[in-house]
């Protein structure tokens, strides 16, 4: 699973070697400033991701890459038995980011916090 990082000025993820190599990126760093918000998504989320390019797809099993479809980019990286947390963006090449977590949930309150100085 990615392995995420946040502190006072931005949010990395960073992924493991087979997660890299499904995804053709090993680490994206956001700043703070270019995240509107995070939220804890279904799990039937990657119905609505769009054509796949480049990447991974194996609904059910994992999913990564770069995924677009019209008003929306996004960068995903999850595998099976994994929560799935979304990052919204804004100013950033990427509209969201959707990441295969333990913890969804703390993630989103986590980053949430960061973004609203709390």
């Amino acid at each position: 699973m990615p392995t995420l990082n946040i502190d006072a000025k931005q949010l990395a993820v960073t992924m493991s070697l087979g997660e890299a190599m499904g995804a053709f990126k090993s680490q994206i760093e956001v700043p703070l400033s270019q995240i509107t918000g995070a939220e804890v998504l279904g799990k039937n989320f990657w119905a609505n991701l769009g054509i796949r390019v480049p990447g991974l797809g194996a609904p059910g099993l994992m999913v990564a890459g770069t995924y677009i479809k019209k008003g929306d980019k996004a960068f995903v990286c999850w595998k099976r038995k994994e929560q799935v947390l979304q990052v919204n963006l804004s100013g950033n090449s990427y509209d969201r980011l959707v990441i295969g977590v333990a913890d969804a949930e703390e993630w989103a309150e986590k980053i949430n916090a960061y973004i609203t100085g709390c």
